[in-house]
């Protein structure tokens, strides 16, 4: 586990704020004993505005000038948090957003809810496909239905994503993990790619700072014996990072602009399936170091906006940001790029 790259991230500092402030009330409490409840409680509240105000970090507001209209952005996971708050303000923007929701009925009700979210009174401007990134033939029928009625994309915003506490495997037969985080995305990316590059897009991928969880061991096996929730998915995330670096590398003379990205802690349906205790203390830490769901939607729109943002980085906080030595390594980046061929040829050969 790399620890450096995971302080520089302002829900980081918040905790280690949190932490010491508490520690200090409590060593100050227990030699003098002095502190009335109204002191106390003065105390903690100074302390949770304080974390608060750290966790919050930058933002990114778009320039008076930022127009979308006529361009179309895509943005998987846009049923609720960040992906739902990016989608709108694609839409406020201007832009035709197209949302990849798991199943048709429900994405096209979402598209609606968005559209009256975002003040859209051209229903036409949201649209909502159904999209499983856990199967990939559902990954291609909603390939298939960009590349029939569109005739460029913009943005391509690979921000679904989720987290399992135990081992399990896709319609597919892969780890569930691995293959909704990362084999979802890059087959959907690979089927739009002659668009995007036509389009001169830009591609962003939410990825995380748990990709710092992984050493060096990398291993696509995922064997279940050894199972280890956090490590898959550091190595999910970690693959987000290098599908965005290889696509700038193979890619970028091409036009395209591809970037990846922490969008910090945010209390979202990604940990839906985890423990209920886990959800109860994770919420509540969140509530204190934790950012809104707008707030974690921002380096999104930064990476997906901002002529500032570095093609083929890793950012947070509206910046490129610190990431794990493996990040950019080369040699395995080139490796999670053959891999990731490699199970979409097996796995999509009859489709």
């Amino acid at each position: 586990m790399h620890i450096k790259p995971l302080l520089y991230q302002p829900e980081i500092q918040s905790f280690i704020c949190l932490i010491s402030s508490i520690l200090i009330l409590l060593f100050k409490f227990y030699f003098t004993q002095t502190f009335s409840l109204f002191t106390l409680f003065l105390y903690l509240i100074i302390i949770i505005l304080v974390c608060r105000r750290i966790a919050t970090g930058d933002s990114y507001i778009p320039s008076k000038n930022t127009d979308l209209t006529g361009q179309t952005v895509i943005v998987t996971g846009a049923a609720s948090g960040i992906g739902r708050a990016s989608a709108i303000e694609f839409a406020k923007l201007g832009a035709k957003v197209i949302v990849g929701i798991r199943g048709q009925n429900r994405a096209e009700q979402t598209a609606r809810l968005l559209a009256q979210e975002a003040k859209i009174i051209d229903t036409g401007k949201i649209v909502g496909y159904d999209l499983d990134l856990s199967k990939l033939s559902t990954v291609k029928q909603f390939a298939n239905k960009i590349l029939k009625h569109e005739q460029h994309v913009n943005i391509l915003l690979n921000n679904a994503g989720m987290a399992h506490s135990i081992h399990s495997l896709t319609a597919d037969g892969l780890e569930t993990e691995f293959g909704t985080n990362h084999i979802g995305h890059f087959y959907l990316t690979k089927l739009l790619l002659p668009l995007l590059i036509r389009s001169k897009a830009r591609i962003v991928n939410v990825s995380s700072t748990g990709h710092c969880f992984v050493d060096h061991r990398i291993n696509y096996e995922f064997p279940s014996s050894s199972y280890n929730a956090q490590i898959s998915y550091g190595q999910s995330k970690l693959a987000q990072v290098w599908h965005a670096f290889e696509l700038q590398k193979r890619y970028g003379q091409q036009g395209i602009k591809a970037y990846s990205l922490h969008p910090g802690m945010i209390y979202t349906e990604i940990t839906r399936r985890a423990p209920k205790s886990f959800n109860i203390f994770y919420h509540v830490v969140l509530l204190i170091v934790g950012k809104s769901i707008y707030q974690g939607a921002q380096t999104s729109l930064y990476c997906s906006l901002s002529n500032e943002a570095r093609p083929g980085q890793f950012h947070g906080n509206c910046k490129e940001a610190k990431s794990s030595p493996l990040a950019f390594n080369k040699q395995l980046a080139e490796e999670c790029w053959d891999v990731s061929e490699k199970i979409i040829s097996e796995k999509t050969k009859y489709f």
